[in-house]
């Protein structure tokens, strides 16, 4: 795919960043409706609480493992055809999530959903980036990142509204609709999609971008908690009688846009690194104030601190990344970036939900909120592996 920023000049919103926001939004109102109520739905089927993250746990990691390889497919193949093929195979996951009752199907199902899950975020991370003025990169990804943002704010509720009065099955036939309008979507985008790549062999072993792995690490610290808040802030909401039981995720997308919105322009103006490092500063508190969280209001606050943090720290980490690596192999850098968050996001899910099990779910946000304090220290040691020109 070939789009120069510089045929548009300055200038951000286009039609074509239009459609790729579309594109982003309704695939995560998709995924966003499904995740938080799958756990309800394995508790349905007789599982535990534990159980209940395990699923998380299959997705993520399976996104984690196979982003980079996706990533590197994408720029060898198209990045447009991979948001095509992820689109149309999404439908027919969506109907058997429908009649799967056996949770370890319900798990292999999960993992290659994921899989081709990471290839919908590097492909279509990689084909915003090209479209985006270079000197407004941290607020383009700013901006793009609310497609994902604006949707989780919904999804939720929505998902666990359909759930509640149409039943599992309902919810399931709407997520493959929002599938079926997710691939037409990605075949009317008007972008030409000549691989990047092409005229290079598809290397599976240079898949794993490590410079940008071991950097993305420090979001790791980060998405340990993050996949605790995914799988059981709804639990948790309702094990201390708040409503809605959404109230957490919808207030903390809510913060981000707000976040987003109101500072967009701050990380060109002043280098994304200060804004990442405020950032990893933020996410800490948030955590220790969800562990003492008892009624709607503290949840509500505890959110807030979170998406504020949280908001810049996506965009900010991005800006960094994409001034230091190779634009021809994009979608492997976000497939790396992809791996390293998502890794920690099922990790999260699987011991918070272990912690919860046994300690409660205030004592599994108190170990989230210690490690994610070791973002900053992970952070600066593997920046020093770039040149100190690139370091701003």
């Amino acid at each position: 795919m070939t789009v120069q920023a510089d045929s548009q000049g300055e200038r951000l919103f286009t039609p074509l960043f239009g459609g790729m926001w579309a594109f982003a939004f309704v695939a995560f109102f998709s995924a966003f409706q499904l995740l938080p109520v799958i756990p309800f739905r394995i508790l349905q089927l007789g599982g535990s609480t534990a159980q209940a993250g395990w699923f998380l746990f299959a997705y993520t990691f399976a996104s984690a493992f196979a982003a980079p390889v996706m990533g590197t497919i994408a720029d060898h193949v198209g990045r447009r055809r991979a948001l095509i093929v992820a689109s149309i195979a999404f439908i027919a996951f969506s109907l058997a999530y429908g009649v799967i009752t056996k949770l370890p199907l319900l798990l292999a199902v999960g993992a290659i959903h994921g899989a081709l899950w990471s290839a919908i975020l590097a492909s279509s991370a990689a084909i915003m980036s090209e479209l985006i003025p270079e000197s407004r990169r941290a607020q383009g990804m700013a901006y793009w990142g609310l497609a994902s943002t604006s949707a989780v704010t919904v999804a939720p509720a929505v998902g666990l509204w359909v759930f509640h009065f149409g039943g599992w099955m309902a919810l399931c036939i709407e997520l493959a609709v929002l599938s079926v309008l997710m691939a037409i979507g990605g075949a009317v985008l008007p972008i030409s999609d000549a691989p990047r790549s092409a005229h290079t062999s598809l290397q599976i072993t240079e898949a794993w971008d490590w410079k940008v792995t071991r950097t993305a690490l420090s979001m790791t610290m980060i998405a340990f908690g993050y996949g605790g808040i995914t799988s059981y802030s709804a639990i948790y909401a309702v094990q201390h009688h708040v409503t809605p039981a959404s109230i957490y995720l919808t207030t903390m997308a809510a913060s981000i846009v707000i976040v987003r919105v109101l500072t967009a322009h701050l990380a060109d103006r002043i280098g994304p690194v200060k804004i990442l490092y405020g950032s990893f500063a933020t996410i800490p508190i948030a955590f220790v104030l969800l562990v003492y969280a008892d009624t709607r209001l503290d949840m509500i606050v505890s959110a807030f601190v979170f998406g504020a943090g949280f908001g810049w720290m996506y965009p900010s980490f991005v800006t960094f990344m994409l001034n230091k690596t190779d634009p021809t192999r994009r979608a492997r850098t976000f497939g790396s970036v992809v791996w390293a968050f998502d890794t920690g996001i099922g990790i999260g899910s699987l011991l918070v939900g272990s912690i919860g099990q046994h300690y409660g779910l205030s004592t599994a946000f108190g170990w989230a909120a210690g490690l994610s304090c070791l973002a900053i220290p992970a952070f600066m040691y593997a920046s020093r592996q770039w040149p100190s020109r690139m370091a701003a």
